[in-house]
């Protein structure tokens, strides 16, 4: 299976709906299938891998352990906007996985290199 591999593309802000959580499934699907698979983090996403989330507030499950864990499941390859980073004024040291920080000109190339991209 090494001539697939998969980017998930996360959009949306934590706690906004099943989706984070859905496309956090499909990649520790892939891993159980040896897929490689590696995440985009676009606009609102960079906030959910900021540390420090009271998701018990909103009744909802934290995905920060799970994000945490994905090295464990041989998904290493985590990617950010540069800009997104900016306009929440977050620094990826604060970050609760290590991601390459991309231009906005990098992310096409990106894309391209994957032969299936998902996007929920």
């Amino acid at each position: 299976m090494a001539d697939k591999n998969i980017l998930l593309i996360f959009r949306n802000p934590p706690f906004a709906d099943s989706s984070n959580r859905d496309s956090l499934d499909i990649a520790l699907a892939c891993s159980a299938f040896d897929i490689p698979v590696s995440l985009l983090f676009l606009n609102d996403a960079v906030l959910q891998l900021k540390s420090n989330q009271q998701s018990e507030l909103l009744e909802q499950k934290n995905l920060l352990k799970t994000f945490k864990a994905l090295a464990m499941y041989e998904i290493k390859n985590f990617y950010v906007l540069g800009s997104d980073l900016q306009r929440y004024q977050l620094d990826p040291k604060q970050l609760v996985i290590s991601c390459e920080t991309l231009k906005q000109t990098e992310v096409a190339i990106l894309i391209r290199k994957f032969t299936t991209v998902i996007n929920l």
